[in-house]
Formats: C-alpha cells, structure tokens, sequence
C-alpha cells in the first residue's frame, strides 16, 4: 500500500517535475527569442546609422567638390583674362617698338643724308656704318625683349592661375576636415 501511494505520488513528482522543466525551458527560449529581437533592433539602429552617416559624408564630399569646381573655374576665367589682357599689351607694346624702329630708321637715314654732305666735314674718319649696326642692334634686341616678355608674362599668369587652383583645393580640404598636402 505505501508503495503504491509512493508510486503514485512518484508518477505525480515526476509530472510537476517535467512541468517546471518545461515551464523553466520556455522561459528561456522567450528570453532568448527577446534577445534576439533585441540584438536585430540593435543592429538594424546601427545600419540606419550607418546609412544616414554615409549619406552625410557623400554629400558633404559632393559639396567640397562642387565648391572646389566654382573656384577653379573663376580661376580659370581669370587667367583667361588676364593672359587677353597681356596679349594685347604685348601687341600695343609690338606696335610702339615698331614706331620706334622707324623712327630710328629715319634718324639713321637722316644721319647717312648727312655724313653724305660733302659740306659738312666729319670729326673723324667714318669706319663702316656704326649708327646703322646701332640701329639694327636696338631692333634685334627690342623684338627678343618683347618676346621674352610676353612670354614671361604668360608663364607668370598661368603660374598664379595654378596657385589659385591649388589654394582652393587646400582651403577646401582645410575646411571640411581633410588632411593639407
């Protein structure tokens, strides 16, 4: 009798014992399931982040660029400018030499007119003809002047004209946090 009502409050331990293992079970896979719905949550907030930083940070590049572009172009329609503005000095510059030279040549003709006049004695003996190599050597050496002049000045603006580029460039990193080269 006593093992009988033993095995039958045997039978009975055993079911509440495998209820509260079961019920202990559950409880776990809930917390693991809230867990899991957590660490998504978790993770999808940081994806969104992530997201919306990359979005900021391409924009914030593709203003940068924007900005650079606008001032390499200003610099580029004032070198333009300013290389039109030389030229045509160079051509008014070009046209006086040209007046020049033949205001020149005229004093030489003038001078040969005169050391031509057998009326008028020379104070010394003419050897060759040294106001005409004068003149020719002013007219080679006014044309090579204005040549290296226009090509000095051309060299001079482009030069300013690359330093704007590369101020702008520079600046533009400087201000949006970039490294300066």
């Amino acid at each position: 009798m006593i093992f009988d009502k033993l095995k039958a409050y045997g039978w009975q331990a055993l079911a509440v014992v495998l209820g509260a293992l079961l019920l202990w079970q559950t409880v776990q896979r809930h917390g693991a399931q809230m867990d899991a719905a957590n660490t998504r949550n978790a993770t999808a907030e940081t994806l969104r982040t992530i997201a919306d930083l990359t979005a900021k940070a391409a924009q914030a590049v593709r203003d940068r660029e924007t900005q650079w572009a606008k001032a390499q172009e200003k610099s580029a329609h004032e070198t333009k400018t300013k290389l039109t503005a030389a030229r045509a000095d160079a051509v008014d510059a070009r046209l006086a030499g040209d007046r020049l030279q033949q205001r020149v040549a005229a004093l030489v003709a003038s001078a040969r007119a005169a050391a031509a006049n057998p009326d008028v004695e020379p104070a010394v003996a003419p050897a060759g003809d040294p106001i005409g190599v004068l003149a020719d050597v002013f007219s080679r050496a006014d044309a090579r002047a204005g040549i290296l002049a226009e090509y000095a000045d051309a060299a001079r603006i482009a030069g300013a004209g690359c330093e704007r580029d590369y101020n702008a460039l520079t600046e533009s990193q400087a201000g949006t946090g970039g490294a300066k080269p």
